[in-house]
């Protein structure tokens, strides 16, 4: 999301809603200088494919709002856009500007909170909407590779002696990783294979030897 620094610092923010239908695309700040004495919330509102979404309702609504009054209500032109005036006060230094704007329905949107007119000075908000793209549905081989991360990989030395002799003796493929052992005081170097256990003296790699496994 594109957030305008200066709206921290003013106590504005934007609140996530779970399970939300419209995210908080970008929240832009116009100063004083820049607002060109207007003083509102300028909403654009886009498709998923990131044109202006018209006839979209967008709702501006403010603490302490008395029980009789309506949050106020617009929606969106051809341009995918609408916007409403403010006039309460946000006094920068307790940062406690009443109104807080969203898409449709408070439930199905981001909320951007704590707006309002820094010690009465026209100031714009501008914030852009849009629809929340649901993640591509997982492909089998992606499913595979993900449970496949989870387990423990048997190392494979495809460069070593006892692989490179397997393969030449038509063993197939290793079924555990390269273990030592020693014999008569000598370190030998063993691995089992499908159609046998290969093994060889510690560093006389030129010399490996193969035995059936039990059972075989």
């Amino acid at each position: 999301m594109e957030f305008d620094a200066r709206l921290t610092n003013l106590g504005i923010g934007v609140t996530a809603t779970p399970n939300a239908v419209w995210k908080c695309a970008a929240a832009k700040y116009q100063d004083e200088t820049q607002a060109g004495g207007n003083h509102h919330i300028y909403f654009t509102v886009q498709d998923a494919l990131g044109k202006p979404a018209a006839g979209v309702a967008c709702v501006v609504d403010w603490v302490g709002r008395e029980l009789g009054d309506q949050p106020t209500r617009v929606v969106t032109d051809a341009n995918g856009q609408a916007n409403v005036p403010l006039y309460a006060n946000l006094d920068i230094t307790l940062k406690n500007g009443p109104y807080f704007a969203f898409v449709e329905d408070r439930g199905k949107s981001d909320v951007v909170t704590g707006m309002g007119l820094p010690e009465k000075h026209h100031v714009n908000f501008l914030l852009t909407f849009g629809p929340v793209v649901a993640a591509p549905a997982q492909q089998p081989e992606e499913a595979a590779i993900a449970a496949a991360k989870q387990r423990v990989w048997m190392p494979i030395n495809s460069d070593g002696a006892l692989y490179k002799f397997a393969q030449a003796k038509n063993l197939g493929y290793p079924q555990t990783d390269e273990f030592e052992f020693t014999y008569s005081n000598v370190a030998y170097v063993g691995q089992v294979y499908n159609l046998g256990i290969v093994y060889v003296k510690q560093g006389d790699w030129g010399n490996c030897q193969w035995v059936k496994k039990p059972g075989q």
